[in-house]
């Protein structure tokens, strides 16, 4: 008998996400990253971009992941390593018109 295992995020995972995903202020990647923390002791930015991550690789939360994503890589000025793939696949699926409203263009 084969089981199907349905992955699932945490409860304050899913929480923080919906949280931010239904947020319409400019909030920028440090905004979510003081909210984990404040929801879980003891988390880091390391969390923070698991969550993400998972976010990604979910399929859901697109705005929370691409606002994440490009408010880091605007402070930075280049993309965090543990987000190589995950970064590349929103910057590439953004027209030119998307990247120049962010000012990435």
């Amino acid at each position: 008998m084969e089981m199907c295992l349905m992955l699932k995020l945490e409860k304050y995972k899913d929480e923080l996400l919906n949280e931010f995903e239904s947020r319409t202020d400019e909030w920028s990647y440090g905004s979510f990253e003081s909210r984990l923390s404040a929801l879980r002791k003891g988390t880091n930015n390391l969390d923070a971009k698991n969550i993400i991550n998972d976010a990604h690789h979910f399929g859901k939360w697109p705005k929370t992941v691409k606002r994440y994503l490009i408010t880091s890589y605007k402070v930075f000025g280049n993309e965090s390593t543990e987000f190589g793939d995950t970064f590349n696949s929103i910057y590439n699926a953004m027209s030119d018109t998307e990247k120049s409203s962010w000012g990435l263009g």
